[in-house]
């Protein structure tokens, strides 16, 4: 039972964008600001149709793809052994669409309302919460930190999603407290190390075992 009501929820919540958008339609300008910089101030416009329909239609193509990928992943028992990342997976783009579809419309009624604060503490936030349940993600060729040293190797991947894990709660503090604070470099310089210092780490995982293979056969 309570499967059944999480799905709906989740499904109902994937296209709620779309009921918010048709319920202030007509409120909005014909030109949408959809995004702005660290000061608040937009620096990009649409349409407004596209803002209203087109961006959560671009999410929604998303959310199906993920979930897609994961019921077609050939290692699909394994993203059933790790639920709370299949989860955090699954719900991310969907928590992400209806916020950025509400700051959208309600900034477009009102051009006041500072949202800057409010997204990017989401955002970190979520990436911390990700980056404590990234070490529990069983091999899989869909959700995970998917390089080549990891998906060729089972113990790469473990050891990799274990540092990856620190890397991120670390990284999504700092990001949440950028928020605060007007160095658009520290945002961008976690992001980099974020997405950069796993990568760096599984190669040398890859590099160790490989020279300790040639050893072992010398």
């Amino acid at each position: 039972m309570k499967n059944k009501v999480g799905k709906y929820l989740y499904w109902i919540l994937a296209v709620f964008p779309f009921i918010l958008s048709a319920a202030f339609y007509r409120y909005l300008p014909e030109q949408v600001a959809v995004h702005w910089d660290a000061a608040d101030n937009p620096n990009g416009y649409a349409s407004r149709p596209f803002a209203a329909f087109g961006l959560p239609a671009i999410l929604l193509v998303l959310i199906l793809l993920v979930n897609f990928r994961i019921s077609a992943d050939p290692q699909k028992q394994n993203i059933d052994r790790s639920p709370q990342i299949k989860f955090i997976t699954k719900w991310f783009i969907v928590i992400i669409a209806n916020a950025a579809q509400c700051v959208t419309i309600f900034k477009a009624m009102n051009d006041k309302l500072k949202i800057s604060i409010f997204i990017t503490v989401l955002v970190g936030f979520v990436i911390a919460v990700i980056g404590n349940y990234l070490p529990k993600c069983k091999y899989n060729y869909t959700i995970g930190i998917r390089l080549p040293w990891t998906l060729s190797n089972a113990e790469n991947w473990r050891k990799t999603h274990r540092f990856a894990g620190f890397v991120w709660i670390i990284g999504g503090i700092l990001i949440a407290v950028s928020a605060f604070f007007p160095f658009d470099w520290l945002m961008i310089g976690t992001i980099i190390f974020m997405v950069a210092s796993p990568a760096a780490y599984s190669y040398f995982i890859y590099q160790k075992e490989k020279s300790g293979g040639l050893d072992n056969e010398k």
